[in-house]
C-alpha cells in the first residue's frame, strides 16, 4: 500500500485563508464573535450579557464591552496552546511547496557546457 501524503484542497485553503484575513458579509463584531476562544464559564456569561443587553436594548456601550473584552481574548495567548490564527496558518502550511536544496557550482570531473 501506497502512504500518499494527501495535500489539502483548494477550498480548505481558501476558507483558512478568509478566516485569517477575511470578514465577508460579517460586521467586524460578528467576525469577532466567531474567532473569540472562551475559555471560562464566567467569561461566557460576561460576553452573553453584553451581547444581549447590545442587541435587545440597542445598547451601543453593551457592544463596546463585549468587542473590546473579546479583543482582548482574541490577543491572548496562554502557554500550552496555539490560537486560532496560529492553527490555521498549519493549515494552509500543509500545502505550501516543500523546500528543496540546490547545490550551486560544478563538479570538477564533469565536463564544462558547451
Amino acid at each position: 500500500m501506497s502512504r500518499r501524503k494527501t495535500r489539502v484542497s483548494a477550498d480548505t485553503t481558501g476558507q483558512a485563508g478568509e478566516f485569517l484575513f477575511g470578514s465577508k458579509g460579517m460586521s467586524e463584531s460578528q467576525f469577532m464573535d466567531m474567532r473569540t476562544r472562551i475559555r471560562s464559564p464566567k467569561m461566557l456569561e460576561l460576553l452573553l450579557y453584553y451581547s444581549v443587553m447590545g442587541i435587545s436594548m440597542n445598547s451601543e456601550t453593551a457592544l463596546e464591552i463585549k468587542d473590546s473584552t473579546q479583543r482582548l481574548l482574541i490577543s491572548q495567548e496562554t502557554r500550552n496552546s496555539k490560537s486560532g490564527r496560529g492553527e490555521a496558518v498549519d493549515v494552509l502550511r500543509q500545502n505550501f511547496p516543500k523546500r528543496v536544496e540546490v547545490e550551486k557550482g560544478w563538479d570538477e570531473d564533469s565536463e564544462p557546457y558547451r
